[in-house]
């Protein structure tokens, strides 16, 4: 059974999204918060296929970048991790709709997504103006603009808020890229270093 979790990791996370959007269409009568939800959960299913398999090869542009190696096993059990921050992120706010914060760690990871692909063009010096997962990163961080333009027009939320959902998004996301690095064999403090040392070899190439 944790054989096929870890293999098929992305595949269940998808279905359990997709129940989760079926669910949503059955109630019907959605909040503005919840529809946004399920917006990002579409996204990000759609973003985690991108990165991963069609093109694909974000994973093998990291282990590469970081001078590592990947096989298919660690690259799908890598999915786990993410899945149960991305599941966390979007139902607790689709269930606490009536507070609208909640969604923030969310929006913040959307938009997030958006800037750090931009920069992994650079960083993997890609051939193209293109990072595997950066269509529907970017995406994401479009609907993020959205959602915050409705928030601050709305004054549904304080500054306090956003420093908040944003510190939250980022901790989690950190713990994610621990339980990620520690499933392939790594301290998290192990792949900076790591990382640190590759750029300065490509700059002295």
């Amino acid at each position: 059974m944790i054989k096929f979790i870890k293999y098929y990791a992305l595949e269940i996370y998808t279905v359990i999204s997709m129940f989760i959007l079926l669910i949503a269409g059955i109630i019907g009568d959605l909040s503005v918060i919840q529809k946004f939800v399920l917006v990002y959960i579409f996204l990000f299913v759609l973003h985690e296929w991108e990165e991963m398999s069609y093109p694909g090869g974000f994973a093998e542009k990291i282990a590469n970048m970081l001078g590592i190696d990947i096989n298919t096993e660690m690259k799908r059990a890598s999915r786990i991790p993410t899945s149960i921050l991305l599941l966390t992120f979007t139902i607790t706010p689709f269930i606490l709709h009536n507070y609208p914060m909640t969604i923030l760690p969310l929006a913040f990871l959307g938009l997030f997504e958006g800037i750090v692909h931009i920069f992994f063009i650079r960083l993997f010096k890609c051939p193209k103006v293109y990072s595997p997962g950066m269509v529907t990163a970017e995406i994401q961080a479009i609907v993020t603009i959205i959602l915050f333009t409705y928030l601050i027009k709305n004054n549904i939320l304080t500054p306090t808020d956003y420093f908040i959902g944003a510190f939250v998004m980022l901790v989690c996301f950190i713990v994610m890229q621990k339980a990620i690095t520690a499933m392939i064999g790594y301290k998290y403090g192990d792949v900076y270093k790591n990382l640190k040392k590759q750029l300065k070899q490509k700059r002295g190439a």
